[in-house]
Formats: C-alpha cells, structure tokens, sequence
C-alpha cells in the first residue's frame, strides 16, 4: 500500500506543488471555510488543545472537511498530556501520523517553504 496523497495546500506551503502536475488531483476539493470552533463533546482541555492547534497550523490547511480529524489529534494530545504512561502504542502512532499528515512534525516542517514577503512600494499603481 503507497502514502496517503498530500494535500495540494501542504505541497504548495512545502513548495513541492509544481514538480510533478501529473500526480496532481485537478479536481481535489480545497477548504471553502475555515476549521470553525471546536465541537460541544470536546472537554474544556481538549478545546484548549484545539486552540492551540489551529494556533500553530499553517494558513490553508485546515478546513472544515478537517474537523473530525482534528478532534481526534486533540483527544488523542489531551491524553498524552494528562497520562503518558497508560497511552497505547496504537495511539502514539496514530497521533504521530495524524501530526505529520497535518504537517506538525519536524521531518514535515523541513519541507515547508514559507514564501518571502515582498517589498511593496506604496507609490506604485500611481
């Protein structure tokens, strides 16, 4: 079984989105809204995650279609926060994958190219 595809807004944030069109889904949907607020069965600690979270995530990645998955990195973090110890390989391992499929891992940080700001000049267009 190959790697789950990339989403097209992580690969245009690692700057690896124009190597290969062919790979490219032309037709992947892309975010309409936001993440939103996090959802009511969350606790007042995992809501906290959720904040953070989206804090910390690149622009343009999370959508709402992202909400589930989400919730899930954050019930999964509130866990490892409050008990390390008792948290089942499974579910460091799915909290890994979940952090590096949302780009949050340092092997996925090195890949992402933050494009520099350019120098506007406000008297240009005049």
């Amino acid at each position: 079984m190959g790697a789950p595809r990339k989403p097209t807004a992580l690969k245009q944030i690692e700057g690896t989105d124009k190597r290969n069109k062919t790979r490219m889904n032309p037709d992947e949907p892309t975010p309409a809204r936001g993440i939103g607020p996090s959802h009511d069965s969350l606790t007042e600690y995992e809501r906290e995650i959720w904040d953070e979270v989206v804090g910390i995530s690149y622009r343009g990645v999370l959508g709402e279609a992202d909400r589930i998955a989400l919730e899930m990195m954050c019930r999964l973090i509130a866990e490892m926060r409050l008990d390390f110890t008792e948290m089942t390989a499974a579910k460091i391992t799915q909290l890994s994958q979940l952090l590096g499929r949302f780009g949050m891992t340092p092997s996925d940080r090195t890949k992402i190219v933050i494009p520099k700001e350019q120098n506007v000049n406000p008297f240009d267009g005049m």
